[in-house]
């Protein structure tokens, strides 16, 4: 089952643009929101520009305007990019928040919204159609590239509190 609307952070984005998997996220949602902050600390980056390229040469993904948080999200003192991302996810309905920060997903699921990371592609990436040996592959050439990574997913966070 493919989710409609995401959100997505920086970290995300980086990780698949170095592996060059970008592709992956498009085929998973049916639109892909990428805050102003999110894609300045993308293309930040030594691989940022060939990242947003990618980008935007996809029509799933679309950059959005930072939005003003309210003071519930700003208590959480969480960086731009992650502030941004659940801004926009409340403002925009989204279906899906892709962030890594732990204290950010926990500030995203205290919002109400839910959260998957990108390790946690795998289930959705079955569910839409693409098989597991791509996504093996992504995985191997991450940690290849010795990449820290790891598996974490809404409902695995959920049974760990």
């Amino acid at each position: 089952m493919a989710y409609s609307r995401w959100v997505v952070n920086a970290s995300p984005l980086i990780l698949l643009g170095k592996i060059g998997q970008i592709g992956l996220l498009s085929a998973l949602a049916g639109r892909i929101a990428v805050p102003q902050a999110v894609a300045e600390e993308v293309g930040a980056g030594n691989d940022g520009r060939t990242t947003l390229q990618a980008i935007a040469n996809d029509s799933v993904f679309i950059l959005v305007e930072n939005e003003a948080p309210n003071p519930e999200i700003i208590s959480w003192d969480l960086g731009a990019g992650e502030t941004q991302v659940i801004v926009n996810a409340r403002i925009y309905g989204a279906d899906r928040v892709v962030i890594e920060d732990l204290e950010a997903r926990r500030c995203a699921q205290a919002m109400g919204l839910k959260t998957i990371g990108y390790l946690g592609f795998g289930r959705p990436c079955q569910g839409a159609g693409l098989d597991r040996p791509r996504w093996a592959h992504c995985q191997a050439t991450a940690r290849d590239r010795s990449l820290c990574l790891r598996r974490f997913d809404s409902a695995s966070f959920a049974r760990s509190r």
